[in-house]
């Protein structure tokens, strides 16, 4: 009995506190500041962008894959983005690898389209037993969950098409178009 008064006696004023104390709900800002749009051709640094994906590496046999991008900066037009982004994976034997690319991505629509298909190239290293820097090709689309974010879908290749990954996730998108 007396664990149960304690108990009473500590929830009665955290019950009475919450509903003050009840989160807001967000509103994203509408439109972006001016500071973060490109001018006539020139570049745009901001996080336009942000996703998580997983999937699996069927190139030597099936790996997890784990990884997350961003999108830093708007290159002469807002559907050309620069895009850093790393993964990790599983090797035979437990070993885990780290994948870090530099990409630019050309996305078909804007991003308040309910499908926007992209492609991308660039340049990845991977920390393995033998380090190598490749090109990379990242070819998916994004599908419409809600006003800010997207289903993710992504073909991620690497070291000159010699290994293959299937990426699922979120992404965040602004919610403006161009």
């Amino acid at each position: 009995m007396h664990a149960a008064t304690r108990l009473i006696l500590l929830a009665l004023p955290l019950a009475l506190v919450a509903p003050p104390a009840a989160a807001q709900e967000f509103h994203p800002p509408s439109g972006g500041s001016t500071a973060a749009e490109p001018s006539v051709g020139g570049p745009s640094v901001d996080l336009y962008g942000f996703s998580v994906r997983g999937g699996l590496d069927v190139t030597h046999g099936v790996q997890w894959v784990i990884g997350t991008s961003f999108d830093v900066a708007e290159l002469w037009s807002p559907r050309v983005r620069l895009r850093p982004s790393v993964e990790i994976a599983s090797e035979p034997g437990s070993t885990v690898t780290f994948h870090w690319a530099g990409e630019l991505i050309y996305r078909f629509q804007p991003d308040n389209a309910p499908a926007i298909p992209y492609v991308g190239i660039g340049v990845g290293h991977m920390s393995a037993a033998h380090p190598t820097i490749w090109p990379t090709i990242a070819v998916g689309f994004e599908l419409q969950l809600r006003r800010s974010f997207n289903w993710l879908i992504e073909y991620h290749a690497l070291d000159r098409l010699g290994r293959h990954r299937f990426l699922i996730g979120l992404s965040t998108r602004g919610a403006g178009g161009d």
